[in-house]
């Protein structure tokens, strides 16, 4: 690129040991960031930040100022490498970092901008750069520091980098604004489905009856199926655990199967097309209530224990319970009677025990027919906003590789966003 120099990351920055907090005293009271802080955009997330009492002596070598980068080079997780990057941007309190991190300090901010830096650091991280250059220990990834340091950064006259850098900042607030605007239309067709879910089960006309739960349905925890038992047979009767349960749906990646020629003795725990599932230990994901219904792709499978079946009985439609126990209300109720401090679970007793009107059997048959149209709309919106929001994730990485391959133009990047949003 015509202009632009060359230079490996190391030449031209400064790089800081994150901080221990130290014995001698005198100690001083500071915010220190930590892996928590960094958002997958590359932003500093200040929401919770730490604050702890520091050796004054440490402290004074790893003090943050406005325009350090700050590197995460340990942590991670089996699909996020380490190598992620923020700005911090603060000008007022006393904030360090932690020893899981490093400081990135530019040498010379003549030559080289600090948000620019920031900027091509954040897209070596999201082109996958950072993958290569890390090890594992004890389950942690650890960034290799020579490797990172031996990034050549490329970099024009510090006016060209802030006119690319004021480029970026505004596309980026646009890509922004798409995604919020995208998950606000997602989130309104939920509370859509929620409210009219809700409105449907608090009606009292003429034919519905106040009953509970235990009273409508069969209920069944599943049975403890010895470990040494799991076969690997590809023709294996697949076993439904609460971690294969998710918000409305089953998750079978990691299904334990049984042997087919072993299976009569256990037929009470086949599940059927219909059945209502809850997850009895740790019920809740951040979704909401772990429950699901068996379709016949999920046939045949058997149930593993700390597992709920619910079957209706007479008066009940399989529909209308499956969308009576996704109600806010149902989830109200086990919240409220749930126990364990480090494990919540329920019991079968406590979901049996949930009070509500039971509409007659036409009454359930619209509610349910109309709460299906719904939730298809609400599950078509989602589709739609997980591929938006995936399109602008795409378009990010495409505007941040342009920027530092010289081939960045304003007008272009309305257009693309345009394209997108």
């Amino acid at each position: 690129m015509l202009g632009w120099k060359t230079k490996p990351l190391g030449d031209v920055t400064q790089f800081i040991n994150g901080l221990w907090k130290g014995k001698e005293p005198p100690f001083v009271h500071v915010g220190v960031i930590r892996n928590t802080n960094f958002t997958k955009e590359g932003d500093l997330d200040d929401s919770d930040i730490a604050y702890l009492d520091v050796e004054a002596k440490k402290f004074q070598k790893r003090r943050l100022q406005f325009g350090d980068l700050i590197l995460e080079k340990s942590g991670g997780g089996p699909k996020q490498p380490v190598g992620r990057v923020v700005f911090f941007d603060k000008t007022e309190g006393d904030f360090s970092f932690s020893n899981f991190t490093a400081a990135i300090r530019v040498a010379d901010p003549s030559a080289l901008d600090a948000r620019f830096l920031h900027k091509y650091l954040h897209w070596v991280y999201v082109s996958g750069r950072t993958e290569v250059m890390q090890s594992h220990s004890t389950g942690i990834r650890n960034l290799n520091g020579d490797a990172y340091k031996a990034i050549k950064i490329a970099y024009p006259s510090l006016i060209e980098q802030r006119h690319i850098v004021a480029i970026l900042d505004e596309a980026f607030e646009g890509i922004a604004t798409a995604k919020a605007n995208a998950e606000k239309n997602l989130q309104n067709a939920r509370e859509l489905f929620e409210s009219a879910l809700d409105a449907a089960l608090s009606q009292r006309d003429s034919g519905y009856v106040e009953t509970t739960l235990g009273d409508e349905i069969d209920l069944l925890a599943g049975y403890a199926f010895s470990s040494k038992g799991y076969t690997n047979d590809a023709d294996g009767i697949r076993l439904l655990r609460g971690d294969n349960i998710m918000q409305g749906y089953l998750r079978w990646d990691d299904a334990k199967a049984w042997p087919a020629n072993d299976v009569d003795p256990y037929m009470r725990f086949a599940l059927r097309e219909g059945d209502v599932v809850l997850a009895m230990d740790r019920p809740w994901v951040k979704a909401g209530l772990k429950r699901a219904r068996i379709f016949v792709d999920d046939l045949p499978c058997l149930q593993l224990q700390r597992t709920a079946r619910l079957r209706p009985k007479q008066r009940m439609s399989v529909k209308f319970l499956y969308h009576l126990t996704g109600s806010r209300s149902f989830s109200g109720h086990l919240l409220g009677v749930q126990t364990g401090l480090g494990v919540p679970h329920i019991s079968g007793k406590q979901i049996e025990s949930f009070l509500f009107m039971l509409p007659p059997p036409k009454a359930q048959e619209t509610i349910a027919s109309t709460l299906d149209d719904l939730q298809q709309h609400s599950e078509r919106l989602g589709e739609i906003h997980q591929q938006k929001v995936t399109a602008l994730g795409e378009l990010k990485k495409s505007l941040l590789h342009q920027a530092f391959t010289g081939s960045l133009i304003a007008k272009s990047t309305d257009k693309q966003l345009e394209a997108v949003a």
